[in-house]
């Protein structure tokens, strides 16, 4: 004979593995890292990303208390109306135990919302937990630089144009689809990556070199492979030399280009000294090697 389906079995255990998935999820929001950088180097810890222990946190936090109101609407109504209407015919007699309930709750609550001892220390100690993921090597140039479109992105970096930062993404063959709508998080999982590796190919220095072709003025030319340049902030104090490196190039052939564009340079100096006894930018000294 097929036993009679029990609600109130189904709602125990439902209670019962509401409460270990919350509390275990609770662990794990407690120990995680700051969004920003769970979110830059696509934090996981045991299967799951911070908005996964999030989610999971909060739809069983609702789970456990909808099954506890059918735990006390469904099963447990009548004793519980019947318990109230005892104490209201012979009052409470639980006194003490009402009060010192109402006063550790009332205690905790101001404990935590003022944050004093020792509730402050719990919250402390989170925050020591939460900041340790965070590794100097691994922080984004500014928080949450992952919701940051291409375009955006070049102009944090001080870029020329995105078309920098494009060519970088074509010569490690880097999927993306409109450099002012996606970010670098939708780059990154476009091509099972992370914000931060992607960023990382996007700033890192050298790559193939600027090749001389056949349309040079005056009858020689160079054309243009990926310049691996970051073409960052601070492009100014480079010398000519380390910008010859970056560039992959000799001195010889930098100063070249520069003499064929009218730009008077000597080894040993610096960008900036360059483009002020040319009465032109550093920015526009870059440009010229990435035309």
């Amino acid at each position: 004979m097929r036993k009679k389906f029990s609600w109130k079995v189904f709602i125990s255990f439902g209670l019962t593995y509401s409460f270990l998935i919350i509390f275990i999820s609770g662990l794990m929001l407690y120990t995680s890292p700051p969004g920003r950088y769970a979110h830059w180097v696509e934090w996981k810890l045991l299967g799951f990303t911070k908005e996964g222990w999030q989610a999971l946190h909060i739809i069983f936090s609702f789970t456990f208390a909808i099954l506890s109101v059918f735990h006390l609407f469904t099963i447990n109504w009548q004793s519980f109306l019947s318990y109230l209407k005892s104490k209201k015919r012979n009052g409470v007699n639980k006194t003490r135990e009402f009060f010192w309930s109402t006063i550790l709750t009332l205690i905790f609550f101001f404990g935590i919302i003022f944050s004093v001892p020792p509730f402050k220390y719990v919250t402390d100690f989170g925050e020591y937990l939460t900041e340790s993921w965070e590794q100097t090597e691994e922080k984004a140039p500014i928080p949450h630089a992952e919701l940051l479109t291409l375009t955006e992105l070049a102009e944090e970096l001080e870029y020329s144009s995105v078309d920098e930062i494009t060519r970088k993404l074509d010569t490690h063959e880097i999927k993306y689809e409109n450099t002012n709508v996606q970010t670098l998080q939708e780059i990154a999982h476009l091509n099972g990556s992370t914000p931060i590796k992607i960023y990382g190919q996007i700033t890192q220095k050298g790559g193939s070199s600027i090749s001389r072709g056949s349309d040079r003025q005056g009858g020689q030319g160079r054309g243009q492979g990926s310049s691996g340049n970051s073409g960052g902030s601070g492009i100014g104090r480079k010398t000519i030399d380390n910008f010859a490196v970056d560039e992959g190039l000799s001195i010889e052939e930098v100063l070249l280009i520069l003499k064929e564009n009218n730009i008077e340079a000597k080894k040993g100096q610096t960008l900036r000294d360059i483009g002020e006894n040319n009465n032109i930018e550093a920015r526009d000294i870059h440009d010229f090697f990435e035309k």
